[in-house]
C-alpha cells in the first residue's frame, strides 16, 4: 500500500476527480431544474438519446465526440469538459497538499461542492441548499475527526466548541450583517441565502482568519472581474434596454424580504437550525412541513416569468468560491506577510 503522500495518489486523485466532475455536470444542469440526479441515465439534452458508455468517459469522449452529439449532431457545451478537468486539477491539488488522508478526502468533497456552486449560481444566480450542506458537513465532519484522534490542529474552544462550529457561526455572523446593512441602506437584499450559508460552510472547513482572507480575496476579484463584466454586458445590452424601455415599464424592483422572515432565517442558520428544518422537511415530518408551509406564505409575492439579470446583476457565490480556493493555497501566506509588514512580528 503506497503512502499518503506517494505520487501515485495524485494520479488517482485527478481520474477520480474527472469522474466526479462528470457527476457534477449533472447535478449543475440538473438540481436547479428539480430534476432527478440519478434517473435516467446521461443522454443528449437536444435528442435524449441515452449515451453509451465510452460517450461517457470523463474528459475523452467530449474531445473525442468534437464537444457534439454523435446522433444529432448538437453542440455540447465545453462547460462538461472544464468541469471535469477542474475537478481533477483540484482533487490532484488536495491530495498534493494534505496527502491521502481524511484531511485530503474532506477537502475533496469540499472542493466538489464548491465547483458545483460555481456552475449552478454562475448560470443560475442560487446556490441550492443540498450543496452548502455538503460543504458544510465535510468541514465539520473533518474537525470533529481531527477532536476525536487528539489531531493538534483540532482543539475544542473553551474545552467544548469545536473551532467548525465556532468560525461557520462568526463567518455566517458576517454575511448576516451584510444582509441587514443592505436592507437598511438600500431597501432591499444585498445578498442571497444561499451566499450566507456558503460563506458559513467557508468558515467550518478553513481556519477562521483564513476564512474572513478569502472573503476579501472574493472581494477583491469580483470588483475586478464582476466590474469588467457590468461594463461589457452594459454595453452589449445598451440598445437592447433601450427599446425595451421604449415599449414598456420597467416597474418596481423586487420587495425586500420581510424583517421577520429576515429575522427567522438568520437565527436558524446562525445557530444551524436550518438544517434540522431542512432535514425533517426531507422526512416529511408534520411541524417541519407547516414551518416551510408558513414561510412561502409569509414571503413577499414574486414574479413568476423566468428570471433575467440586468447588465449590473452578478452572482457573488462564484467569486465566494475563487476565493476559497486561493485561500487554502495563499491565505495564510497572506496573513503572514501581513502580520510581518504591520510589525506584528
Amino acid at each position: 500500500m503506497p503512502g499518503p503522500h506517494d505520487p501515485l495518489w495524485l494520479v488517482i486523485a485527478f481520474l477520480f476527480g474527472a469522474v466526479v466532475g462528470s457527476f457534477l455536470n449533472v447535478v449543475i444542469y440538473r438540481l436547479p431544474r428539480a430534476e432527478s440526479i440519478i434517473r435516467p441515465g446521461s443522454h443528449c439534452p437536444h435528442c435524449n438519446r441515452l449515451l453509451l458508455w465510452w460517450e461517457n468517459v470523463p474528459l475523452l469522449s467530449f474531445l473525442a465526440l468534437r464537444a457534439r452529439c454523435r446522433t444529432c449532431k448538437a453542440p455540447i457545451s465545453w462547460r462538461y469538459f472544464w468541469v471535469e478537468l477542474a475537478t481533477a486539477l483540484l482533487f490532484t491539488g488536495m491530495v498534493r497538499l494534505h496527502g491521502a488522508t481524511v484531511d485530503g478526502v474532506a477537502f475533496c468533497i469540499f472542493s466538489a461542492a464548491l465547483v458545483a456552486a460555481f456552475g449552478i449560481d454562475l448560470e443560475h444566480y442560487i446556490i441550492p441548499d443540498s450543496i452548502n450542506t455538503v460543504a458544510l458537513l465535510s468541514g465539520v465532519g473533518r474537525d470533529i475527526y481531527g477532536i476525536a484522534t487528539g489531531h493538534p490542529d483540532h482543539t475544542l474552544l473553551w474545552g467544548w466548541l469545536p473551532r467548525s462550529i465556532g468560525g461557520a457561526f462568526v463567518c455566517a455572523l458576517v454575511f448576516v450583517s451584510i444582509q441587514a446593512f443592505g436592507m437598511l441602506l438600500f431597501r432591499r437584499d444585498a445578498m442571497g441565502d444561499g451566499d450566507v450559508k456558503l460563506g458559513r460552510a467557508i468558515g467550518a472547513m478553513l481556519p477562521l482568519p483564513v476564512a474572513l482572507v478569502s472573503f476579501l480575496f472574493a472581494v477583491g476579484i469580483g470588483a475586478v472581474v464582476g466590474g469588467a463584466a457590468c461594463v461589457i454586458r452594459a454595453r452589449r445590452s445598451a440598445p437592447k434596454r433601450a427599446d425595451a424601455e421604449d415599449e414598456q415599464d420597467t416597474g418596481d424592483p423586487p420587495a425586500p424580504t420581510p424583517w421577520r422572515l429576515f429575522a427567522v432565517g438568520s437565527l436558524l442558520y446562525l445557530t444551524f437550525a436550518d438544517l434540522v428544518v431542512e432535514t425533517a422537511y426531507a422526512l416529511r415530518m408534520r411541524w417541519a412541513a407547516t414551518f416551510v408551509e408558513w414561510w412561502e406564505q409569509t414571503l413577499p409575492e414574486e414574479d413568476t416569468s423566468e428570471f433575467t439579470p440586468t447588465p449590473t446583476q452578478i452572482p457573488f457565490g462564484p467569486f465566494m468560491v475563487a476565493g476559497a480556493l486561493l485561500a487554502i493555497v495563499a491565505g495564510q501566506p497572506t496573513i503572514d506577510w501581513y502580520m510581518k509588514w504591520a510589525g506584528f512580528e
